[in-house]
């Protein structure tokens, strides 16, 4: 009776210094990537839209396409919104996943406006898509 006991003590202990390792590995990791600016390493441009001008992170990758302006919550410092752009002008479907602020999509092609869009907030309407209303080479973000 006393080894299973033993046994037991042991694999609790072992557990819990598991445990204890994970979380102090994740409080570190949360620590380290906290000090990191959300918007590191992305560049800034300026873009007018229907006589406003806007401070736009660009979505140069397919990775920072993907991410857009998930996880974003005003205020915000720096810029407005993003834009994303296309070598060839196609239909584009827009989600809002992870996306806690509502966005004005703006559709785009050749330099002029084909149209905006409301793209709610995930906390206000739960997950929504919106698309283009023809073929567009620019989508541009605006935080509302």
């Amino acid at each position: 009776m006393h080894l299973f006991t033993t046994k037991k003590m042991l694999i609790f202990i072992g557990l819990a210094i598991i445990g204890l390792l994970l979380y102090l590995a994740f409080q570190f990791y949360g620590t380290e990537k906290s000090k990191v600016p959300l918007w590191e390493g992305y560049d800034v441009i300026q873009y007018e839209i229907e006589g406003t001008k806007f401070s736009l992170v660009v979505a140069d990758t397919a990775s920072r396409w993907q991410k857009g302006l998930m996880y974003v919550r005003k205020p915000v410092q720096g810029f407005d919104g993003m834009i994303f752009t296309s070598k060839h002008a196609t239909p584009q479907v827009f989600w809002n996943m992870n996306t806690f602020e509502d966005l004005d999509v703006y559709w785009i092609r050749d330099g002029k406006v084909l149209g905006k869009s409301l793209l709610p907030s995930i906390e206000s309407k739960g997950m929504k898509t919106v698309s283009s209303p023809g073929p567009a080479d620019t989508v541009i973000e605006i935080i509302r």
